[in-house]
């Protein structure tokens, strides 16, 4: 991971090489407060991740947004 820059309090923009689970493509992830949104400029994926921090890791999980 290689962290970006700090925006506003409580806020940290990070990008994820290779972190798109669609193409492959860097991800770029917000982290705030409320939660997380990341975007790939790729392929222009958005996606609003669940985040859980233990044991000094960072998970992050794309839930499905629905069932066909």
């Amino acid at each position: 991971m290689k962290l970006e820059h700090e925006t506003t309090a409580g806020e940290h923009d990070v990008a994820i090489p290779g972190g798109c689970i669609l193409c492959g493509g860097d991800l770029a992830v917000r982290f705030r407060t409320e939660g997380a949104v990341s975007f790939c400029p790729r392929c222009n994926w958005l996606s609003h991740p669940r985040v859980r921090r233990e044991d000094g890791n960072v998970y992050m999980t794309h839930p499905a947004g629905g069932l066909a």
